[in-house]
């Protein structure tokens, strides 16, 4: 029997980006140590280096608005934005690959994110989840909803030592939306974090461990039973009870 994936497509919604958030994602991009992409047209060292450029390009010209300086950091813009755009035609056909040899997309799905790109959803858009945006000393994150209006995030957050390696020291934080702002990181370092979800429901409608009818929630839910109280609570313990996904990792500016 023959399985076909969808094509894994890498977004290039990256050239829409700003100078500095754009010189911040080809930073967060890591080939080096991969185990499937091994081989980028431009190494790490090269779009590091060409990020760096963009952004005394970019400080300049906010100094000095002059033409010299404008048409500069364009070119500086031009010459990231062709690397990265190589990098993800690679990285999309390692990542395309991986999943065929797998037998699973997610497996190339994980090559994408690990690497620091984002996967395109329809259309060509990307898929906003994970770190979304950043800036001198913080960084947004967003996750998928589980069930609108009824469940509870979970943050596990950590500074590890690299880029892919999970944090050994972490804290948990609860929130009842989607969106987490991290504030206060150093420039420089790397921020990771894993998310869940927890869903409570009523005990006496629905069983202990299954979804509430009708639901549809992310692979990362975890169902809490709620008391049968007349102001019914659930118990949540974060290092025990709720399903986390993958780690996610970004470089701060």
């Amino acid at each position: 029997m023959t399985v076909t994936f969808l094509k894994i497509r890498v977004s290039r919604a990256f050239k829409r980006l700003g100078s500095t958030l754009l010189a911040a994602f080809a930073k967060g991009t890591k080939f080096q140590g991969d185990v499937d992409a091994t081989s980028p047209p431009k190494n790490d060292a090269a779009v590091h280096g060409a990020a760096d450029n963009l952004s005394a390009a970019h400080n300049l010209r906010q100094i000095n608005p002059s033409t010299q300086n404008t048409q500069a950091e364009t070119v500086c813009r031009n010459i990231l934005n062709d690397m990265l755009d190589g990098n993800a035609n690679y990285l999309e056909t390692t990542a395309n690959t991986v999943a065929k040899d797998a037998g699973d997309p997610a497996a190339g799905l994980e090559v994408v994110t690990r690497i620091g790109f984002k996967v395109a959803g329809k259309g060509g858009g990307t898929r906003n989840i994970g770190f979304i945006d950043s800036g001198v000393g913080w960084a947004h994150a967003h996750e998928a909803k589980s069930r609108k209006g009824m469940e509870g995030h979970v943050w596990n957050v950590g500074i590890p030592l690299a880029k892919g390696t999970p944090p050994t020291v972490t804290k948990t934080y609860f929130s009842l939306e989607a969106d987490f702002i991290f504030i206060g990181a150093a420039s420089g370092s790397v921020l990771a974090y894993r998310h869940g979800s927890v869903v409570p429901v009523n005990q006496k409608t629905t069983p202990s461990g299954q979804a509430p009818s009708g639901s549809v929630l992310a692979k990362s839910a975890t169902i809490i039973p709620m008391s049968t109280k007349k102001h019914p609570m659930c118990d949540i313990d974060a290092t025990t009870n709720v399903v986390f996904g993958e780690w996610r990792y970004i470089v701060i500016p």
